[in-house]
């Protein structure tokens, strides 16, 4: 029994001495003080400022929104936006001056032309559609496009002069043909690619390729030694 009672003193001696290490490393610990305007949070220093608010030397101040602006929900910059309709400068935000026969995009932050006029600086011109032409809808360049047969040039849209055995390209540049498979452009024209013996058309069709175990000597196909 006195066994029992010893085992028991010790071990009340144990707890007693963990409890007040664990008082001792409590006080130890520093108090987080969350400043006024601010939430606690569980990672980083331990709170942030809430929305309205910014931090500054450990507390939060209220952020000032400009005449035309909204504070936002980030925790950077300003803390502010402007509306839409206005554009941020310095620390104001200045109504956007829309042109005539413009409009805002859809940030608000900016403006575009109407379709069929394009931007000049400040202003929207409007687009001088040349004859065989359509709007392309593009907000750089001319604005418009030659309508398929026809090319740009000068200014205007010129009508493409197929050859025989041509055909129209996509292409936005050069005469804006090709030849048909078989013929190649030469010029103006398209001339028939002739085609030796123990040869084949290339993929591309405006080619000729010696057929395996052949090589090419001069216009001709020869067996290959």
């Amino acid at each position: 029994m006195l066994t029992v009672f010893r085992i028991l003193g010790a071990l009340g001696a144990c707890i007693a001495a963990a409890l007040i290490v664990s008082s001792a490393s409590a006080q130890d610990t520093p108090q987080l003080v969350i400043p006024d305007n601010a939430s606690p949070q569980s990672f980083g220093k331990g709170w942030s400022c809430n929305i309205g608010f910014r931090e500054s030397d450990q507390t939060c101040e209220t952020i000032i929104a400009p005449p035309n602006a909204y504070v936002n929900d980030q925790g950077f910059g300003d803390g502010w936006e402007c509306l839409r309709g206005y554009e941020k400068q310095n620390a104001t935000c200045r109504k956007i001056k829309l042109p005539a026969n413009a409009y805002l995009r859809s940030s608000g932050r900016s403006w575009e032309c109407n379709r069929g006029f394009a931007r000049i600086n400040q202003t929207c011109r409007e687009i001088d559609l040349p004859d065989n032409a359509y709007l392309s809808g593009s907000t750089y360049g001319d604005g418009w496009t030659c309508m398929r047969g026809f090319k740009k040039a000068n200014g205007s849209c010129s009508e493409i002069l197929l050859p025989p055995n041509g055909y129209l390209s996509d292409r936005p540049y050069g005469s804006g043909w090709e030849c048909v498979r078989g013929y190649v452009a030469q010029g103006s024209d398209c001339i028939q690619v002739i085609v030796p013996d123990n040869a084949h058309l290339a993929d591309a069709g405006d080619s000729w390729n010696c057929d395996p175990t052949f090589e090419k000597q001069m216009n001709a196909c020869v067996a290959a030694n």
